[in-house]
């Protein structure tokens, strides 16, 4: 891999998806991901003796939580090392079928283009003052239970996830391609993008804590924990320098996303969580609902917690100003290195 095709290689996945945003879902791999869980889930259950579907009683914590480590590898390893084959395979015929093989594996992985336009779908039903509409567009994108969200918890909630995802959908991907590629070149890159973006679909599938995941899904919970630290951290400095697109002052928001980086459950969350809020004006966070029980999460930042369908128009300006910025260093970083 010359400096120059790794100048190049995450800004192509990244256009890839601006032109092409998701594939079908039929050929999506976070689909063919979740088909493996599905799979692997009762399959490890049983051959570790643990109850499936799970009973009143539960399992063996010890037999749980490893038959969810196998099972958790069994879904991460697979598209990680078809992503490795590919690429090297294409690597044969020249650098140029390595670099669009690897493109491809990172782009498959990014999804900012898909987050921007649910955020989208939400603004434009809270501005035509469609309550349940917008509750319904949110609830796409969210964990919570948003049949009870007013206008102003709605769009707080569009917003929060923007953030959220931000560093889970994009920087995380970008992040670990980039270390891919330092460590090992095109396949490296290509198949530390499918692990990383396998593992966070196996904290949403299994990261809960209700009895039936609480030791079968901390293997992917911790891993995925793992795979964010680095992202979410950069993270906060990213969204500070793309303040301006909103804006705001760069200086202002890292002060406040330092101030507010650990106010959270979440070891990674108010990196990204936090800046924007001070970006926007807003409160992030606060009391929410999952599954008929209430949480009380943090409140994040200083300022108004009633956002409105305008700060989400502003998130979504600002989560692309924070792509490019992550984007450019990651490739500069990348190349020289390469």
């Amino acid at each position: 891999m010359s400096a120059l095709q790794a100048l190049f290689l995450l800004p192509a996945a990244l256009i890839l998806d601006l032109l092409f945003s998701e594939p079908p879902a039929r050929v999506h791999p976070v689909c063919g991901m979740g088909y493996l869980a599905s799979r692997a889930e009762p399959f490890f259950r049983r051959l570790l003796s643990c109850p499936f579907p799970p009973d009143t009683e539960g399992g063996s914590p010890l037999r749980e939580g490893l038959a969810g480590l196998l099972a958790g590898l069994a879904v991460i390893l697979p598209p990680a090392v078809i992503a490795w084959s590919l690429t090297a395979l294409a690597g044969y015929s020249g650098t140029a079928g390595g670099f669009a093989m690897a493109a491809v594996s990172v782009w498959l992985c990014l999804a900012p283009v898909s987050l921007a336009r649910h955020a989208l779908r939400v603004r434009d039903a809270a501005e035509a003052g469609k309550t349940g509409e917008a509750r319904k567009a949110v609830s796409m994108i969210v964990g919570r239970d948003t049949s009870l969200l007013d206008m102003h918890g709605v769009c707080r909630a569009c917003v929060e996830s923007v953030a959220e995802n931000l560093t889970d959908g994009v920087l995380c991907t970008l992040f670990w391609a980039m270390a891919g590629g330092l460590i090992a070149g095109f396949p490296g890159a290509a198949a530390l993008a499918m692990a990383e973006r396998a593992t966070s679909t196996l904290d949403a599938l299994w990261g809960r804590r209700d009895r039936r995941y609480r030791h079968f899904g901390t293997f992917g919970a911790r891993l995925d924990d793992v795979f964010t630290y680095l992202p979410a951290r950069l993270a906060l400095p990213a969204i500070s320098l793309a303040a301006f697109s909103v804006k705001a002052s760069p200086a202002a928001v890292f002060r406040t996303g330092w101030r507010f980086r650990h106010a959270h459950e979440s070891p990674n969350s108010a990196w990204s969580e936090a800046p924007f809020a001070a970006a926007l004006g807003l409160r992030l966070g606060g009391p929410a609902v999952y599954a008929g029980m209430k949480r009380d999460h943090p409140w994040l930042g200083t300022g108004t917690p009633d956002a409105a369908s305008g700060h989400i128009s502003l998130a979504v300006r600002l989560m692309w100003a924070s792509v490019i910025i992550f984007t450019l260093a990651s490739s500069l970083v990348l190349a020289a290195f390469s």
